[in-house]
């Protein structure tokens, strides 16, 4: 498998270029630190879709304004572990789908409803609930679906099991398209790491289906992947992580559209056996997560989990999947949903910026000083050599501490523009020093405590500038005259 995600790196076209010298940038100044309201491109007004999996158990004002007030965009209706009643399960038709959406709209939060059929079918003792239409049967949402973005097909479909023939389904789909044709068709995919349980040889042989299928049929297709990183024993993110955003990016950019990733906001796990995940989550490995995400192009971020996922065991007595999530198991906001909170700001605060520009490619760079080659599934080709970018503009070349890995943006009204995010081990600064041509000056947008105001770099002699990177940060950068 190794072998055949380098040979794709390789067969990719590695542009990699700087905004040209004669785009004007936003926020230019005299100083080599803090910019100015000099210049200033009309970026349209763009956000970042945020969202979590296993919304509030409770459909009240106050609940709802916690989940927004993490920084959410978006109510995701994705919460299957109460009783299968329909005031208690998210499906088209239930009584919870509605109260939830009425919610919502007095909130101001947008909605991705849940299509949940076999909670439905189990719920209404009825095989034919849904029927062959089950959008139309249900069409009951309509003034709502002006904050109806999308809806929740299927989670991580199988090969085996017949779900790309059930979910793909032309009168499914077409029914779908007549009802909602403003709306996304959510399919999620299973990471690299468990193809195989899906009924899939290659990852390959998934996303050609998965795009047939999935992504093919609709003007705008939604194409993500979950792939969580922080296990307990292995306290490193998963080497898989860089190829498998990969290969979801470059569908996204053959489509047309921005990808979306589901990220790791899930501490523990069950209280009896091997905990599932790690024990604590810092604020940089939460942003490490996020900066990951906008290193290949995604406008889209999900977590997994908001709530505690919980079940009743036989004495209706609640048993808790993990430890904790964004909040605790009592329903408080634990630490990893103040660290969001305060990262979900920090992206907003130039989401116009980087959500203007369409994500190219990503390349990877090893330290100097250390050996991991964490990135080398970016960094090296079948026969080891170095992989560069082609046709870079003003571009020259990079050198790090630890591992780095970079991606090339471009606009068709801005330019080009990259991201460097350090990959070095966990707690390791990442010290970098750039160099470009035909550029004098860079733009840095992003970071721990970024809050909207860029940083003006002044390049040296040699059109060199020094960055240093904490663990977990990322910067977006655009060069200009």
């Amino acid at each position: 498998m190794f072998k055949r995600v380098i040979s794709l790196l390789l067969a990719l076209t590695m542009a990699f270029a700087v905004v040209g010298c004669g785009q004007e940038a936003e926020n230019t100044s005299k100083d080599d630190t803090t910019a100015t309201e000099q210049s200033k491109p009309q970026y349209v007004n763009k956000q970042f879709e945020l969202s979590g999996f296993w919304a509030p158990y409770e459909i009240t004002e106050e609940s709802f304004t916690l989940y927004k007030e993490a920084g959410f965009t978006h109510f995701a209706m994705i919460n299957h572990s109460l009783n299968k009643t329909s005031e208690e399960q998210f499906y088209l038709g239930s009584e919870r789908t509605m109260e939830a959406l009425k919610m919502c709209k007095k909130v101001g939060l947008k909605a991705i409803l849940n299509y949940n059929d076999w909670i439905a079918t189990w719920s209404e003792a009825d095989e034919d609930y849904y029927g062959a239409t089950p959008f139309s049967k249900f069409d009951v949402y309509g003034e709502y679906k002006d904050i109806i973005t999308g809806i929740h097909i299927v989670d991580e479909p199988y090969k085996n099991r017949g779900h790309f023939d059930t979910y793909g389904n032309k009168t499914l789909v077409e029914d779908f398209k007549k009802v909602y044709p403003n709306a996304r068709y959510i399919a999620n995919l299973i990471p690299m790491t468990a193809l195989s349980s899906r009924g899939f040889e290659t990852y390959e042989e998934m996303m050609a289906l998965y795009e047939e299928v999935f992504m093919e049929p609709f003007d705008n297709p939604y194409v993500s992947v979950d792939v969580y990183p922080f296990h307990q024993d292995y306290t490193q993110d998963d080497g898989t992580l860089l190829a498998n955003y990969l290969y979801i990016a470059n569908s996204a950019k053959k489509y047309g559209v921005k990808p979306a990733y589901i990220l790791q906001s899930s501490i523990g796990g069950a209280d009896e056996g091997r905990k599932e995940f790690e024990m604590t989550l810092s604020e940089s490995d939460l942003r490490w997560e996020v900066y990951n995400a906008l290193l290949f192009g995604a406008d889209t971020l999900q977590y997994y989990c908001y709530a505690v996922p919980m079940s009743l065991d036989e004495n209706g007595d609640p048993v808790y999947m993990y430890d904790q999530c964004m909040l605790n198991r009592d329903g408080t906001p634990s630490d990893v949903y103040f660290s969001l909170q305060k990262i979900h700001k920090e992206i907003q605060s130039y989401s116009n910026v980087i959500l203007s520009y369409d994500w190219e490619t990503t390349i990877g760079k090893s330290g100097y000083e250390e050996t991991t080659y964490r990135v080398a599934p970016l960094e090296l080709d079948d026969d080891f050599n170095y992989i560069t970018f082609n046709n870079a503009k003003n571009f020259v070349d990079v050198s790090c501490s630890h591992d780095l890995a970079l991606s090339q943006f471009t606009s068709n009204d801005f330019g080009d523009a990259y991201m460097f995010l350090n990959w070095a081990d966990r707690e390791d600064t990442n010290t970098l020093t750039a160099t470009f041509k035909d550029c004098s000056k860079i733009m840095v947008y992003g970071g721990a405590g970024f809050s909207g105001t860029p940083k003006t770099l002044d390049l040296n002699e040699k059109g060199e500038v020094t960055l240093e990177l904490a663990y977990g940060e990322g910067v977006f950068i655009v060069p200009v005259a």
